[in-house]
């Protein structure tokens, strides 16, 4: 068989050096990729329809085995992210993701810490959003949450299952960041950050609207219009902090 080429360099932007794994500030890069790249992943995309989990081995294949694969470890390279492996999906609709962390879950079915039926748990390094398309009006913002450090009782328990001592119950929330979906943004995140979808983007402030696909507008829940995105990520946060109680009972535990 012959080799994938890699992904040109010339459709993919300049990222910054490589993120601390200890930072709880997500990082959003824009213009990640040339429009021109853009459709070339978005027909990819719909033509395999990732919904489902697929998992590439960087040691066996650098440059990933398809045009999708060649993108993402473009990324990484230029991010200087060594991790050998690469666990992706697709979403090809703007649906409402719950509060949740990323986790190996069938490892999380499969053992349970002693005496309980809690699963344990593994988070990956780092966690990505890449939007490519979407209609003009939409959102469709992620959430990543902060939380306190875990206490001294969970690290021993933790480490007594051999669990990612990150993980474990939502603690106390202590900071929340609004992403909003452009074309072309990369959102990246710690691992082990619990994170969630609202669909439709106002859904924790009592606002209703038709759910959204990738080719609809999102307009019911959107401030006045006019505003800049900067002044909408103020907006948002503003209504949102207002709620942060309410939506901790939301998140569901994994």
């Amino acid at each position: 068989s012959c080799a994938v080429p890699p992904f040109p360099r010339d459709m993919l932007c300049t990222l910054s050096a490589a993120i601390s794994l200890l930072s709880t500030t997500p990082r959003v890069f824009d213009s990640v990729f040339a429009p021109s790249a853009i459709r070339t992943l978005v027909a990819a995309g719909c033509d395999r329809s990732h919904s489902f989990t697929t998992v590439l081995d960087r040691e066996v294949s650098r440059s990933g085995r398809t045009v999708l694969e060649r993108a993402l470890t473009a990324v990484l390279d230029e991010l200087g992210d060594e991790s050998r492996y690469v666990e992706y999906w697709w979403r090809g609709g703007h649906r409402r993701m719950d509060s949740h962390r990323d986790v190996d879950e069938a490892l999380c079915r499969s053992r349970s810490h002693a005496g309980t039926a809690v699963g344990v748990q593994r988070c990956p390094q780092n966690g990505h959003v890449l939007y490519l398309e979407l209609a003009e009006e939409l959102r469709g913002p992620t959430c990543v949450w902060e939380e306190a450090p875990p206490d001294e009782a969970w690290l021993s328990e933790a480490a007594a299952a051999e669990a990612d001592s990150r993980a474990g119950p939502p603690r106390e929330l202590t900071a929340l960041h609004v992403v909003p979906a452009r074309p072309g943004r990369l959102l990246r995140f710690r691992g082990d950050q619990l994170h969630a979808v609202p669909a439709p983007a106002g859904e924790w402030l009592g606002e209703a609207e038709e759910t959204a696909t990738r080719r609809a507008a999102d307009t019911a829940d959107a401030p006045p219009p006019g505003l800049t995105e900067a002044e909408f990520l103020r907006w948002m946060s503003r209504q949102q902090e207002a709620k942060a109680e309410a939506a901790a009972e939301r998140i569901e535990a994994v």
